[in-house]
């Protein structure tokens, strides 16, 4: 069917764009854990030029289900991967069996690592609390002494004068 090999060729094209997506979500991990800020710039740029084209390729997949659903007289959400592959037969079958997959473990993948990513962002950031807070000495006040012997609160020192 032809119809069926047009979802073919736009699942193909974001098979790829989500794979390539995958790779640089890699890249970005690493580039995380050495806490590379110009480098994240450029790869979350990057990243946000290849979900445009994805949105472009979901909005023409979009067009061709209406068009497939209206064709055949049923509902635009009854038409998912699974669904035509169904009505598939051939190679063309095997194709969007074998995209269904590729994507489904694409997606996995993509949110495991989206998960360790947004750890290592929050442990930085947490150490960056931790550094300001030692630098501007929040919270570190501490016991001392009094000539009388009791014990008395001190105020932390700072690096920074908060004063001014």
């Amino acid at each position: 069917m032809e119809d069926l090999q047009k979802f073919v060729e736009v699942l193909e094209k974001e098979y790829h764009l989500y794979g390539t997506l995958l790779e640089l979500s890699k890249k970005k991990m690493r580039i995380i854990a050495d806490s590379d800020i110009a480098e994240l710039e450029k790869m979350v740029e990057m990243e946000e030029q290849f979900i445009f084209e994805l949105k472009s390729l979901e909005d023409k997949r979009e067009d061709l289900v209406s068009d497939f659903a209206r064709r055949y007289g049923i509902s635009s959400k009854d038409v998912t991967v699974s669904y035509l592959i169904l009505q598939a037969k051939g190679e063309i079958k095997a194709k969007l069996e074998q995209l269904q997959d590729g994507l489904y473990g694409i997606i996995e993948e993509q949110k495991q690592i989206n998960q360790l990513n947004e750890r290592l962002i929050k442990n930085n950031l947490d150490f960056i609390n931790f550094s300001i807070g030692l630098i501007t000495g929040r919270n570190q006040a501490g016991s001392i002494y009094s000539k009388t012997g009791e014990t008395g609160v001190r105020q932390g020192r700072s690096l920074i004068d908060k004063k001014a």
